[in-house]
């Protein structure tokens, strides 16, 4: 089963020295980075069934802890939850929290119900599994700010079919982010695949976007 996945950024101040912490997972009404809007609402049937997993990285081995919170209200998915401190990967993701050096949650689902308006995708029902505390620029700054860095290397390989460059250019982006090199490469490697998969007349953001859609680690 193959989860979405949507980044949201954690208040520092919100972390306990007990390990709870609390925010919000999700926020209604605006345009996440990939051109989704999560609807109220969209949550509330997942919910009714399931209290989702809490995970580091949306690995479904490594559980970290419980949500003792997790409602809608009128700004969004409103969390609160308690790091298992006894366990050696909640004790280390706690210290990382408190430093703020991982400083995101992280939701994974299913999409159930949606609509496109205006070039966006409006999430109406979605199937909530699980919420994952994650390092920040693993989404936001190392995939689609870099890749949308390089959209005149993306509209050269697909008008000359050479696609070194972009798999330099995108190799490069991802390590100036602090990806390590055999990630990097192995990530880049999947750029020309992408885009031979796009729409020949497709714009660079377009192509952008479904190269951020193939990156395994989304």
């Amino acid at each position: 089963m193959d989860l979405e996945t949507k980044f949201s950024r954690l208040e520092e101040q919100s972390v306990k020295e007990d390990g709870t912490f609390s925010g919000y997972a999700s926020k209604f009404h605006l345009v996440d980075l990939g051109g989704d809007i999560t609807l109220p609402g969209a949550f509330k049937k997942s919910l009714a069934v399931r209290r989702p997993k809490m995970l580091w990285g949306h690995d479904p081995d490594q559980p970290i802890g419980v949500w003792s919170v997790v409602e809608e209200d009128s700004v969004g998915l409103r969390v609160e939850g308690k790091l298992l401190l006894k366990t050696a990967k909640g004790l280390e993701v706690h210290a990382m929290m408190l430093a703020s050096v991982v400083d995101g949650l992280s939701i994974g689902y299913l999409t159930r119900k949606s609509e496109t308006r205006g070039g966006n995708r409006e999430l109406i029902e979605v199937d909530l599994f699980e919420i994952s505390v994650v390092t920040f620029p693993m989404l936001e700054a190392a995939t689609i700010d870099a890749v949308k860095s390089i959209n005149d290397v993306i509209l050269a390989s697909k008008s000359s079919g050479d696609f070194a460059p972009l798999k330099r250019a995108v190799e490069g982006a991802l390590r100036d982010a602090g990806f390590p090199a055999w990630l990097a490469k192995a990530q880049a490697a999947l750029a020309p695949q992408a885009l031979g998969d796009g729409p020949r007349d497709a714009s660079a953001s377009e192509i952008a976007k479904l190269i951020k859609e193939k990156f395994s680690f989304l």
